[in-house]
């Protein structure tokens, strides 16, 4: 089997003999000239002659321009410069055969272009055997089969016997099923008991165009493999089907017991060794490599929506600065050994690539690309690589990195078709299919394999005489693939995280009060389930994308502890994003807890914590909102589509409650009732003489906003509103219980733009109409007002520790105003005795006693 081809001697080798060695004849036939000629005659050196001259016996070999005259007109120099065009890249490999075909040549140091001259003149099949080697060398180390009872030597038969290439070409046929072609090329015996084997694998059949004439062209791939009969082993280089064809063929035909070679599991590295070397570039072996550089990886079940691979490359530079960068950014993580689908390296001057291929039994091979490589070179870079990442190339490790069932949970919510779905993943994935909490749609694609026309549409198919589709571009016959997408099945998980709520108001007794409760926030609908744990308000929300950082600020300024569920999203994506008032779960952390029946402990764990941080979210989001305020004062028109008076609301409750913690709010939360926006009371000491007088104010207030250039419209149903909200206030015995005064002091409006016709107008109407004997007084005061107070109390926290007393007497003083309209300056007014007062209380300068005590200053 030294070829396929039928050939005899030298001058009548055929241009399919070229054809089938790869050699660009046709070009070189066409554009040869006289300078070709010159060109070749010229690189040849005296020892090259000397050999051309014992091979050819040309005349006036004495006379060297005559003789290369002589060599350029003989009949066959085309063949020269075809050889010319074969050694491309086979270099090595020529120089191989010749020493293993000719040892005892006297001219050894001849070019290689030479000694492939010697070789083709003295054996044309011997180009075969340096072309199968040479595409053995170029392949990635193959399927290693060992011999588990004596391998006979049977290479001759399969080299020469043509009832053995038959046998075997239908044996890969029965093993394709029938679908594909095959045909045995040619060998190589590479050793006395070694040979190569290289046959072509027919994928298509087609009519392509080219510059002259169209042209048929058979597209195919190769199958290699060896038998080392000394090694008693067969390493098959071949597409994972056909690799069984193969073992199947040797098994049947020569009673053959093979056994795949495996290499040991390694287990023996560290997940936190593996993550350090992501996270801050430490390599495993504490010392980095030296030239070993890798510019690209490639990571497999990203962290974004639907998993998609994710690529770092940096052509020509180290790109693990980057992976470092993008590690500690959240961006990347490393969850499992096979998310690190391809890194791509150069090293010893070689630019390679390593493939993770995860095994049946969860572990993991990382296989080098070691086509080319020598073996020295091979075993160098397997170092390096080990000194950065701490396991081995080409051989299974063991996949300690496992990121939990609950992991799990949320990447199958991520993976875009079920053909993400591992054997890690099936038995969740089962349960979740079965609970209808994921579903699968059926997607059908069609496609030409000759041009890129693809569509999910089939009325846009052509079809030929037999009824078949056919692309209604090209008339080459079309593909059917069919993909089974996954789609989270949002009403039911959010009835599932609702369920959980549900029952733990059911089964323990500080978890009271569920409900569902739809707010609005910039025309989009939010599905709140809202609950009580020891007395307290929670809430919680089910969401299948990251909420922007304006929704995360809406929900924040409810002053209400909440727990956001997300789905499809991973936790340390979720997290980044998150605000730290705000506790963000993932949904498979609660699936999981319910699995093992564990639900109450995770919630109760959540919500403790959440309920330390309640301080923190009072001032995170009244540092939000007195910014919003200070802008919507004086505007109108202009704050249409970004802001509003449920806004305004929320704004105006998250300063209230900072600055008076013991306040409530109503409003919108309480649709339907007759209550103002919220009420808040103020308390403080007052000394007179040897006497402490303790005065308690009690305060409503309405929130008003308006788009109106103008300002907000006081007609007489405001009037009426406002005063029935101070009679029915004034009527309870609370206030008048807690009230020093026994009623509200104030009723206070809060708003972006007020009529100041109006604002007095209002004013009169509700002193005229209260009834005798009560003096609670209608207030008002602009949003930016509102915002300045804050900012004061902000800006001077120091000064208030001090003096609280006093500063809550001029709050006090600032809402009780008869003149009627908070203004900026009356604020000022009135927080100037706290500063004045401030000023008695004398602080120790701890930082002389630093200086004194150590000699420096702090």
């Amino acid at each position: 089997m030294s070829n396929s081809l039928s050939l005899e001697d030298n001058p009548a080798v055929s241009e399919a003999y070229w054809d089938e060695l790869l050699v660009s004849h046709e070009r070189i036939k066409e554009n040869y000239t006289e300078t070709d000629k010159i060109a070749f005659t010229s690189l040849l050196s005296t020892i090259d002659i000397e050999a051309l001259q014992s091979m050819f016996q040309l005349s006036n070999f004495d006379e060297a321009e005559k003789w290369k005259q002589n060599l350029s007109e003989r009949s066959d120099f085309l063949n020269f410069l075809y050889l010319k065009d074969f050694l491309q890249r086979k270099k090595k490999t020529v120089e191989e055969i010749f020493k293993l075909k000719m040892p005892d040549y006297s001219f050894s140091s001849v070019s290689p272009l030479i000694k492939l001259i010697i070789i083709f003149y003295t054996d044309s099949n011997w180009l075969f055997e340096i072309f199968v080697l040479h595409e053995w060398r170029t392949k990635a180390s193959g399927d290693l089969y060992i011999a588990e009872k004596k391998l006979n030597d049977m290479r001759n038969k399969l080299s020469q016997d043509h009832n053995f290439h038959l046998k075997l070409v239908d044996t890969l046929r029965q093993n394709s099923g029938y679908s594909n072609d095959y045909r045995v090329v040619a060998h190589c015996d590479v050793g006395e008991k070694h040979t190569i084997y290289l046959l072509y694998k027919l994928l298509k059949d087609s009519k392509k165009p080219g510059y002259d004439q169209n042209k048929r062209i058979k597209d195919r791939d190769q199958i290699m493999f060896s038998v080392d009969i000394k090694k008693q082993s067969l390493e098959v280089k071949a597409p994972h089907n056909d690799v069984f064809g193969i073992k199947k063929y040797f098994d049947q035909q020569f009673n053959t017991a093979l056994r795949k070679m495996e290499n040991e599991l390694f287990v023996q590295y560290k997940i936190d060794d593996v993550v350090q070397l992501f996270k801050e570039g430490t390599p495993v072996g504490d010392e980095e490599p030296e030239d070993f550089t890798i510019d690209s990886i490639t990571f497999s079940n990203s962290l974004l929506i639907k998993s998609p691979d994710v690529k770092l490359q940096l052509k020509g530079s180290d790109i693990w600065p980057s992976i470092n960068d993008a590690f500690r950014r959240g961006i990347i993580n490393l969850y499992n050994l096979k998310d690190i689908k391809k890194i791509n390296f150069r090293s010893e001057q070689h630019s390679k690539s390593i493939l993770s291929i995860p095994l049946e039994d969860g572990s993991v091979i990382f296989k080098l690309n070691d086509s080319s490589l020598s073996e020295q070179t091979r075993n160098a870079i397997k170092k390096k690589f080990s000194m950065k990442f701490g396991f081995p190339l080409d051989q299974p490790v063991q996949n300690k990195f496992d990121g939990g069932e609950a992991f799990k949970v949320d990447q199958i919510f991520r993976f875009a078709n079920i053909n993400q779905i591992t054997n890690d993943h099936k038995e969740i994935y089962d349960k979740l299919y079965f609970s209808k909490l994921l579903d699968e749609t059926e997607e059908i694609s069609y496609s030409c394999s000759h041009c890129s026309f693809t569509t999910n549409d089939t009325k846009l198919l052509g079809q030929n005489d037999k009824g078949s589709s056919i692309c209604p571009e090209c008339d080459e016959p079309i593909y059917q693939k069919m993909t089974k997408e996954l789609n989270p099945i949002s009403e039911n998980i959010n009835k599932f995280i609702h369920s959980l709520v549900d029952d733990l108001t059911i089964e323990q007794e500080n978890f009271k009060n569920a409900k569902i409760s739809k707010q609005k926030f910039k025309k989009k609908e939010f599905t709140f389930k809202q609950f009580s744990y020891k007395n307290h308000p929670y809430q919680l929300l089910v969401t299948d994308s990251l909420l922007s950082k304006k929704t995360l600020e809406w929900i924040e300024k409810k002053l209400v502890p909440t727990l956001i569920v997300c789905y499809g999203i991973d936790k340390q994506t979720s997290n980044r994003y998150a605000l730290d008032t705000i506790e963000q779960v993932t949904f498979g952390e609660l699936y999981i807890y319910k699995e093992k029946a564990q639900i109450h402990e995770i919630f109760e764990e959540y919500l403790n914590d959440l309920e330390k941080r309640t301080h923190h979210q009072v001032v995170s989001a009244a540092t939000k909102a007195t910014k919003s305020l200070s802008f919507i004062g004086d505007k109108t028109v202009e704050l249409k589509e970004i802001y509003d008076e449920d806004m305004l609301e929320d704004d105006v409750y998250t300063l209230i409650k900072h600055l008076f913690p013991n306040s409530e709010k109503w409003g919108k939360e309480y649709s339907g009732s007759t209550v103002p926006e919220g009420i808040f009371t103020i308390q403080y000491k007052e000394n007179s003489g040897a006497i402490s007088v303790e005065n308690k104010h009690g305060f409503t207030y309405d929130c008003k906003f308006t788009l109106d250039r103008s300002g907000y419209k006081l007609g007489s149903s405001e009037n009426r509103k406002a005063l029935h909200y101070i009679k029915l206030l004034n009527e309870l015995v609370d206030i008048s219980y807690y009230c020093s005064s026994r009623e509200l002091t104030s009723h206070i409006f809060v708003g972006n733009k007020f009529r100041e016709r109006q604002v007095q107008a209002m004013a009169k109407f509700i002193r005229k109409e209260i009834a005798n004997g009560h003096y609670t007084k209608p207030v008002f005061i602009n949003s930016k007002d509102l915002s300045y107070l804050y900012d004061q109390f902000i800006y001077n926290k120091n000064k208030i520790d001090k003096v609280p007393d006093i500063f809550y007497k001029q709050l006090a003083a600032i809402f009780s105003t008869d003149e009627i309209l908070i203004t900026k300056k009356y604020i000022d007014e009135k927080l100037e005795d706290v500063e004045i007062a401030a000023r008695s209380y004398s602080i120790l300068d701890t930082s002389n006693i630093t200086k004194k005590l150590t000699g420096r200053k702090k």
